[in-house]
């Protein structure tokens, strides 16, 4: 098994060398792609898979996924950046975000294989309290990124802080994911795509609902 987590991340690893991200920013009047509270549309025009490496229960495959919805661009080049900060956003781009995290612990069938279509998986209904993104599954809209601590490929990065915005915290039943396609193309990164809906049920009661189509940058944890 430990062989096959390997080939598989060894792959993402040729993958990310060449483009650590292929989304394109593709917007239109007639997107779906993005997530509905209370009657008003968020739009989201890039997504993010986030793999696990480390492989604790050494099983031979990754630990958690974490699915990113935003409407700017993410790294993790940086390194952690302030106690919970896993990622970077792009300072003049990123407003919105949902992040999902999927633990093997709570979804069994990924104890023995990678994400694939037609599955419904549940996210991490673990909450810290605060907004950490090593850790927590959240949505915001409205944020501020903060000022610039790095560039990458002519893009400024920097903290997404819950000072700003509006943010909804995962509640005691965990949000759901459901994929719909999704292809990781190791030859043409370029062509790696993901169609996936999403629910999100807040600690304040709140129902989200999202949904994407489209490009999908990979980033290995």
């Amino acid at each position: 098994m430990k062989s096959l987590i390997n080939n598989v991340l060894m792959s993402v690893i040729v993958l990310t060398f060449f483009s650590c991200d292929n989304n394109d920013d593709a917007t239109s009047a007639a997107s779906t792609d993005g997530f509905t509270i209370n009657s008003t549309f968020h739009e989201t025009v890039n997504a993010y898979i986030s793999i696990d490496q480390s492989d604790n229960n050494a099983d031979g495959y990754a630990d958690h996924y974490n699915f990113m919805f935003t409407d700017g661009r993410i790294t993790d080049s940086f390194g952690d950046v302030g106690v919970g900060y896993e990622y970077a956003y792009s300072v003049d781009s990123t407003s919105k975000l949902a992040l999902i995290k999927v633990l093997v612990t709570d979804n069994t069938n990924l104890g023995t294989g990678f994400i694939s279509a037609g599955n419904t998986y549940i996210g991490s209904s673990i909450s810290t309290g605060t907004p950490n993104f090593s850790a927590d599954s959240l949505i915001a809209y409205d944020g501020v990124v903060s000022a610039s601590f790095g560039t990458e490929n002519g893009i400024e990065y920097s903290n997404l802080p819950e000072t700003s915005g509006v943010w909804y915290y995962v509640g005691t039943v965990g949000p759901t994911v459901i994929i719909n396609a999704i292809n990781i193309d190791y030859n043409t990164p370029a062509n790696s795509t993901i169609d996936i809906d999403y629910t999100f049920l807040a600690s304040d009661s709140t129902s989200i609902t999202g949904h994407y189509e489209g490009t999908l940058g990979i980033i290995l944890d």
